[in-house]
């Protein structure tokens, strides 16, 4: 099931992509549309939060791209996006609206256990400067702003009485609400390679909370 969805999701970053090239053509290359598709590493985590190695994440953005200076080929842009982390784990927050001191339970060796993960979306203004090479090879330097627009946790597993459960908790607390990013894309033509360092926490500081300073590592589809 995850292979099928994580396709889906590349199979429509190259629609969005090709559509987008078209919006580039009759804009002068004015507007970029892109997609970026990643995995989070979890830095800066604690001994409450026994992190997964492979975390999914997804994030669109819409931007106008100025030029810099006389060139052309090197654009100042900025505009508007949203992202969306997962950070699985084997760690379960068993009260999550908690705005006191979180309380976790450990699943590494619990064969039952299938899944738990906190789930953080964000809309976004990014800005970057935007080089070019050769009209092919692209590198990008930037960083965006983000605010929570939804956080929530999920758990697959068995409750008490041994049953197995799909247990949704939404608008959770100690997530931080807003959220900056350094950026980095380095690609030839349409396909980049992407990284992302956030420099604010995920969650609150404090609370038994762990840090988690996600580096994000995957590909951007964009026409620019």
């Amino acid at each position: 099931m995850k292979k099928v969805l994580f396709t889906l999701i590349v199979l429509l970053a190259c629609f969005g992509t090709s559509y987008a090239q078209l919006i580039a053509n009759k804009t002068d290359k004015k507007i970029t549309l892109g997609f970026d598709v990643f995995t989070d590493l979890q830095t800066q985590t604690n001994e409450n939060w026994d992190a997964r190695g492979i975390n999914q994440g997804f994030g669109t953005a819409l931007t106008y791209n100025f030029p810099l200076g006389e060139s052309k080929k090197h654009t100042v842009s900025i505009g508007v996006g949203l992202s969306t982390h997962n950070y699985f784990s084997y760690s379960r927050i068993i009260n999550p609206y908690s705005t006191d001191t979180l309380q976790f339970v450990q699943y590494r060796d619990d064969e039952n256990f299938k899944r738990f993960k906190v789930n953080a979306t964000y809309a976004e203004v990014p800005m970057e400067l935007r080089f070019r090479i050769n009209d092919s090879w692209k590198i990008g330097v930037g960083f965006k702003i983000g605010i929570m627009m939804a956080a929530k946790t999920k758990y697959v597993g068995n409750n008490d009485d041994g049953i197995r459960i799909h247990e949704k908790e939404c608008y959770i607390k100690n997530i931080e609400r807003y959220a900056y990013t350094g950026m980095l894309r380095v690609g030839y033509k349409w396909v980049s390679l992407y990284a992302a360092y956030q420099l604010s926490p995920v969650f609150e500081t404090g609370h038994g909370a762990p840090a988690i300073a996600p580096l994000s590592l995957g590909l951007t589809f964009a026409p620019f």
